[in-house]
């Protein structure tokens, strides 16, 4: 029996990218998924946008699209919220793909036949050097399975969604609504013992940062480091060397 799969795409200032997401998705050798666009784009101008980017790769039919308007009051954590309800509707693997990412046409049939219980899959993947107390220095990237990782992005992922239906993955720390990605990876390795891996793709960046939600959290009293350092002091043990 094939599983049931979604691919969350998240989609706020960079709506011209949606059309060409869209289009390669339709173009996927693997058909068995369903895709749910989480708008934050709540003025009128920009929804008639994706509406007419919908139509397209919905008339004829190609892809099972839902759009829904969630607005931007919980930023990037719409990820988590939007996969829980998916959870809870019988969904058993969620795909991430960013409003900026390339991705081939192999792209879902990877994703399925890498597959495993209890683990959260990312193509971009770091370990942190020393106690991990410093996001943005002393990090590398792993691109293997053979060394720990502690730390996977969104951005291009995938998730067993189970972990949807914990209740504490909903107890966020103050910060996490921005960087919902350092909150789940915690959750999946330390409190779940989950294992964070590796996801050999072959996807890339098409657009431009100017308006990503990094540029902002860079900023925030809490960033990337702050709450890095938080999610340390809760216990999360990250090595002191590589």
């Amino acid at each position: 029996m094939k599983p049931k799969i979604a691919i969350i795409l998240l989609t706020w200032q960079r709506i011209p990218n949606l059309k060409n997401t869209l289009k390669m998705l339709s173009l996927q050798s693997y058909k068995y998924f369903d895709v749910f666009i989480s708008n934050a784009n709540l003025n009128s101008k920009k929804v008639s946008v994706i509406d007419k980017y919908l139509w397209h790769y919905t008339n004829p039919k190609k892809l099972n699209i839902t759009l829904l308007h969630d607005g931007n009051d919980m930023y990037t954590f719409r990820r988590l919220t939007v996969a829980r309800d998916l959870a809870k509707q019988g969904y058993e693997i969620i795909l991430y793909i960013d409003d900026d990412v390339t991705i081939d046409k192999d792209h879902v049939k990877k994703c399925v036949d890498s597959f495993q219980p209890k683990t959260y899959m990312s193509e971009y993947a770091w370990s942190f050097y020393k106690s991990g107390r410093t996001y943005y220095k002393g990090r590398q990237r792993r691109k293997d399975n053979d060394k720990t990782i502690n730390y996977c992005g969104t951005a291009v992922a995938m998730i067993d969604a189970s972990i949807f239906l914990e209740e504490g993955l909903f107890d966020y720390p103050e910060g996490a609504l921005k960087i919902e990605d350092l909150w789940l990876s915690f959750y999946a390795q330390h409190i779940l013992g989950w294992k964070l891996m590796y996801l050999e793709l072959n996807s890339s960046v098409a657009g431009k940062d100017s308006v990503a939600l990094f540029r902002t959290v860079q900023r925030d009293e809490i960033n990337k480091d702050t709450f890095l350092r938080k999610l340390v002091d809760m216990g999360w043990s990250l090595p002191e060397q590589i």
